[in-house]
């Protein structure tokens, strides 16, 4: 079966990606979401904000959200094999946390990844099909901006998303080439280029924005604390720069270029150890 879905291979490409999930649930995108190399720098800078965010809604999705506070979280860098002329909708895949998603399935399986199709915020959960969903970040939150009376965080984090685009992708089981079960082959995993510890990463893209405004940074104390408003706000105005913390304020800081640079890094040098692809155990009886 999986022979002849495979027979056909026109319009399929290679795109390099990126995914950051809890290690033990495995290395193989399946119902999760990836990114290409800005649109994964998005979802880590964005995420900085988390304990300022938490401080004041401790029940807020990032708060609660396994693929930020889990004590095993990985970044992998894989190249996928991708039917583009099946491209679709975009699913929003989540580890369900206490029988829910956030984004409308409120009776789900705790622990296990799922992937919502639906279009807008309604709370109403759309299952996926086959397709690989993809959505471009510059298009998705052009409209979007911080207004007056928000919290510094919301703008930083509205401010990320239109420093670096990007785009995202979604993959699930119904198309998985090594799924024997798949509706359609939309996707297979070409290459696993490295995997690696998310606290090692953190603390190199943590090190190199320092170093463009170590003065801030050492104002915050002695030891580094990404906890601190102290740390959180000089890191911000690091990469944003001084004004995005406010609606309608300028982009600035740091270029797009180095950040991809220094994100990037951690995966073309020895500065993070590579860890070995872990097999979904969610799925034992895929082809990997």
């Amino acid at each position: 079966m999986i022979a002849a879905l495979l027979a056909a291979t026109i319009g399929w490409v290679n795109i390099t990606v990126y995914h950051v999930n809890p290690y033990h649930m495995g290395s193989w995108p399946i119902e999760m979401n990836t990114a290409n190399v800005e649109g994964d720098i998005y979802f880590d800078v964005r995420g900085m904000v988390a304990p300022m965010e938490c401080r004041q809604d401790p029940q807020g999705h990032d708060c609660v959200n396994p693929e930020v506070e889990s004590d095993d979280l990985v970044i992998t860098k894989l190249i996928l094999t991708v039917d583009e002329t099946q491209y679709g909708q975009y699913g929003r895949c989540n580890i369900c946390v206490n029988g829910t998603d956030h984004h409308g399935d409120d009776h789900c399986v705790s622990g296990e990844y799922i992937c919502d199709c639906e279009k807008g915020f309604n709370k109403s959960h759309v299952d996926c099909n086959s397709d690989v969903g993809a959505e471009n970040i510059t298009a998705h939150y052009a409209n979007r901006t911080c207004r007056e009376g928000d919290p510094e965080w919301e703008c930083w984090q509205d401010a990320t998303a239109h420093k670096t685009g990007g785009m995202w992708y979604s993959t699930t089981r119904e198309g998985y080439c090594g799924n024997p079960n798949a509706t359609r082959c939309t996707w297979k995993v070409a290459e696993f280029i490295k995997v690696v510890n998310k606290t090692c990463s953190d603390n190199h893209i943590h090190s190199m924005v320092e170093s463009h405004n170590q003065t801030c940074f050492d104002a915050c104390g002695p030891t580094r604390n990404v906890t601190s408003d102290c740390y959180i706000t000089c890191f911000y105005n690091t990469v944003l720069g001084p004004d995005a913390g406010v609606p309608g304020g300028q982009i600035t800081g740091l270029p797009l270029s180095d950040l991809i640079t220094g994100w990037d890094f951690p995966f073309n040098s020895d500065s993070c150890p590579g860890l070995p692809p872990k097999k979904n155990p969610d799925y034992p009886n895929y082809d990997f």
